[in-house]
C-alpha cells in the first residue's frame, strides 16, 4: 500500500477507537448499575426490565457516501476463480505461471494425454473413444478409502456382506 492509503486506515483507526470510548461511556453512564464499568461492548446499554436484564442493541450505521469504501477488495469470486478456464497445464512444463498453493492444483498433475495415435499396421476399427480419460483418474487413496457410507441399519450378515462386496467393487474402479 502506498503511505496514503497507510495515512488513511491509521486515521480511520483512531476515529473507531473513540467511537469506542464514546460508546462505553454512554453505556456506562445509562446502563443499570449492575452493568456499570464491565466489559460488556456487543450493545449499546443493558437495562433491568422486571428483574430481567435486556440488552439494547447498536443503532445500525450511516451508509458510506463514498460506495468506493463498501465494495468488497476481492475482484472475483471464488467460484470464478475455480472455474476458470486454464491453459493445459502440467508438471513436466518448463514454464507455469505461478498459482496460490492448491493440494489438486493442475500446473502439479501429470500431463493428459491429448491423442492417442494407432499403433503401426493396426486394424482402423475403433471400439469404444480412445481418448477417454477415466473420470476417477485423480481419485485420493483417503477419499477411495474413507467415502461416507450409509450406515447398515440390520444386523443381517447377507446383507452386510453384500453391502461390503458393492463397495469394495466401486473401490477398485
Amino acid at each position: 500500500m502506498d503511505q496514503a492509503a497507510q495515512d488513511h486506515l491509521e486515521m480511520k483507526k483512531m476515529q473507531n477507537d473513540e467511537h469506542f470510548k464514546t460508546l462505553k461511556s454512554i453505556k456506562d453512564t445509562k446502563s443499570s448499575p449492575f452493568f456499570q464499568g464491565n466489559k460488556v461492548l456487543s450493545c449499546s446499554r443493558v437495562l433491568m426490565k422486571n428483574g430481567q436484564s435486556v440488552a439494547i442493541p447498536f443503532k445500525a450505521l450511516p451508509v458510506p457516501k463514498d460506495l468506493r469504501l463498501k465494495q468488497s477488495q476481492q475482484k472475483t469470486s471464488m467460484a470464478k476463480d475455480t472455474f476458470k478456464v486454464r491453459n493445459s497445464l502440467h508438471a513436466g512444463m518448463v514454464r507455469k505461471p505461478l498459482e496460490k498453493y492448491h493440494p489438486n492444483a493442475h500446473r502439479s498433475r501429470l500431463p493428459s494425454p491429448t491423442v492417442v495415435m494407432p499403433y503401426k499396421n493396426s486394424s482402423s476399427i475403433i471400439i469404444g473413444d480412445r481418448s477417454y480419460q477415466d473420470r476417477r483418474k485423480y481419485v485420493s487413496t483417503n477419499r477411495n478409502s474413507f467415502s461416507r457410507v450409509a450406515e447398515m441399519n440390520t444386523s443381517n450378515g447377507g446383507i452386510i456382506s453384500t453391502k461390503t462386496k458393492w463397495k469394495k467393487h466401486l473401490q477398485e474402479l
